[in-house]
């Protein structure tokens, strides 16, 4: 019984920190993802419309007391198109459509796990989905930890779209 009460004052003493926790509102800044170099594409490709479909009012999640919010989250994702060689104002090539399904860092005590689903049309076929949410350990709540996260999610995100790519360019015409 005693420990029940100790347990139950503790909380009780604890509780108001817990709550006084001021959250860190963070305007997500892409000059701060770092790139991995990504494979070439094998044939051109040129941009076509990137929507932001996600159903968030700009939240891209958070780490530790830091709130990622994403202001212009479709020209985020066109910088990343045009950083794997998909041309903003290439004639030639066929259009790569994309929509922002979902885009969000999200953690517990011990995991973070950056989401990022893309759907991709290319020259008016059926689209397929990209997804990264490659988990990693939570190691301080940092907001460079948060960014390094980010940066891996587009990474991975990019690097299944040159694979997809690449396919379809050494893949026998259809007719």
């Amino acid at each position: 019984m005693r420990v029940a009460v100790r347990w139950t004052l503790c909380l009780a003493m604890l509780l108001p920190c817990a709550c006084a926790m001021k959250v860190h509102k963070v305007a997500l800044d892409p000059t701060r993802l770092v790139a991995r170099p990504q494979a070439k594409l094998l044939c051109p490709y040129r941009m076509g419309q990137v929507v932001d479909a996600r159903p968030t009012t700009g939240r891209a999640g958070g780490l530790g007391k830091h709130l990622f919010l994403v202001e212009d989250a479709a020209a985020l994702v066109r910088s990343k198109l045009e950083g794997i060689g998909i041309a903003a104002a290439a004639q030639a090539g066929d259009p790569v459509d994309a929509r922002l399904m979902h885009l969000y860092l999200a953690q517990n005590t011990i995991t973070k796990v950056p989401v990022l689903v893309l759907s991709v049309t290319v020259a008016g076929e059926p689209a397929f989905l990209l997804r990264s949410q490659k988990a990693s350990m939570n190691w301080n709540g940092s907001e460079d930890e948060a960014y390094a996260s980010f940066s891996q999610m587009f990474d991975d995100a990019m690097g299944q779209l040159v694979g997809k790519l690449n396919a379809r360019c050494a893949a026998p015409a259809k007719g």
